[in-house]
């Protein structure tokens, strides 16, 4: 009988770990028993070791991952052609033995320091009863606290006499997203950990025109950010991979507790970044409530329709949409809109963006195949992450908000 080769032994062992911490996901209690109790000295360690380096490590294996998987093709097609050549032959047979074995390697070492977190329950509060479904008065009540809490942060931010906004720098945010999120740690107990630097992601580029602002490696973990965001969204996107790397995985678990613990800071452009990212997300279904009922006010006479005040002498137009107003304040309270002061500091810090973005050069700008291939990649990729999270992808977080404030605003 032929004796099993090292490589052999070692790709079986690595499967049959990778299957028992598979056979854990089965269990979300048990999931979240391991996020809580083992995974934060894994996430701690390898984090502290990997944030020694200035560079990410994980996107510079990612880009090695993939020049061997380029290798691996051309090796291949060139085995046809040397298939004769006996030292090609060996060298084919050890690339491919340490291609498996680093692979295997790879999705086992993705089971502790992501799948099993991933698979807890949100927030690792365990199975809860909690309703999915609010009433309208409900989400607009929740509506009206983020627009309040947005015009209240950007009245506190001093703006030049010229116009300007002093942003805080990426140190001074990393410093004072910490201290919110680590005060929320009673709540959020997993909050309570090192938190390593976040750094900038060589792929910048590519992440702008895939739609990403940052990126967390589970397998160095590490958290990288597009260098092409802006100074107000920057909080959010920090802390959001913060999240990511203290065990919540999920994008509406990492959206909601970013978004909360920096509604709750003491500085305002920390809970102006928080509530303009509540709002975004929120935006689309307050509006299809309010659409909705001013269609069914207009149906049974309540108020005038659109399109008949556009009809309407110029002069009269202001008093019937007070009037449509005025109905439906007094059905659903009262309507609240972003102040003029939270557009200005939002719009600097785009412009700010596209400053930064515009400084540097783009090649991929005169590739339009390779930019073309990025954006079908980005598509497919987006695809595929709501069809796996269903309602714990990002727009879940506005479920979130909801059962978090219920018995608060409502």
């Amino acid at each position: 009988m032929r004796k099993k080769s090292r490589t052999f032994w070692v790709v079986i062992i690595l499967l049959i770990l990778t299957f028992l911490m598979w056979l854990m996901t089965l269990s979300p209690s048990v999931c979240d028993w391991y996020t809580d109790n083992i995974y934060r000295y894994i996430a701690d360690g390898i984090g502290f070791v990997s944030a020694l380096v200035p560079f990410a490590i994980g996107e510079i294996m990612m880009y090695l991952g993939v020049v061997l998987v380029v290798l691996s093709v051309v090796f291949l097609i060139l085995l046809i052609f040397l298939r004769k050549k006996q030292k090609y032959r060996s060298f084919c047979k050890g690339f491919y033995k340490a291609l498996l074995v680093a692979f295997t390697a790879l999705v086992f070492v993705y089971m502790p320091t992501w799948y099993v977190p991933f698979c807890g329950t949100v927030l690792g509060k365990g199975e809860s009863e909690q309703r999915k479904v609010y009433k309208d008065e409900e989400v607009m009540a929740l509506y009206t606290y983020i627009v309040k809490g947005a015009n209240q942060a950007a009245e506190e931010i001093e703006i030049s006499q010229d116009g300007k906004v002093t942003f805080p720098t990426k140190e001074e945010y990393m410093e004072l997203i910490e201290t919110a999120m680590r005060d929320s740690s009673d709540e959020f107990s997993r909050l309570d950990k090192y938190y390593p630097e976040l750094k900038v992601a060589f792929c910048s580029d590519i992440l702008e025109r895939m739609n990403i602002g940052g990126y967390t490696y589970p397998f160095t973990m590490e958290m990288t950010y597009s260098k092409y965001v802006g100074p107000l969204h920057m909080p959010v996107l920090l802390s959001h991979e913060m999240c990511h790397h203290m065990g919540y995985y999920k994008e509406s678990e990492a959206n909601f507790i970013s978004q909360l613990t920096l509604s709750r800071s003491e500085n305002p452009y920390l809970r102006l970044s928080a509530f303009l990212s509540m709002y975004d997300w929120i935006y689309s279904d307050y509006w299809t409530i309010t659409d909705r009922i001013h269609a069914e006010l207009e149906n049974n006479g309540s108020i005038p329709s659109f399109d008949y005040i556009m009809s309407l002498p110029k002069e009269e137009r202001k008093k019937a949409f007070e009037l449509r107003e005025q109905v439906f304040i007094e059905l659903f309270g009262e309507i609240v809109y972003l102040s003029e002061k939270v557009y200005m500091i939002d719009n600097q810090s785009d412009e700010i963006e596209e400053q930064v973005y515009e400084s540097d050069s783009h090649p991929i700008d005169n590739l339009p195949s390779v930019n073309e291939a990025i954006e079908t990649t980005a598509d497919f990729g987006w695809k595929t992450q709501a069809d796996i999270l269903k309602e714990n992808n990002y727009d879940g977080v506005v479920l979130l908000l909801l059962q978090y404030f219920e018995g608060k605003l409502y």
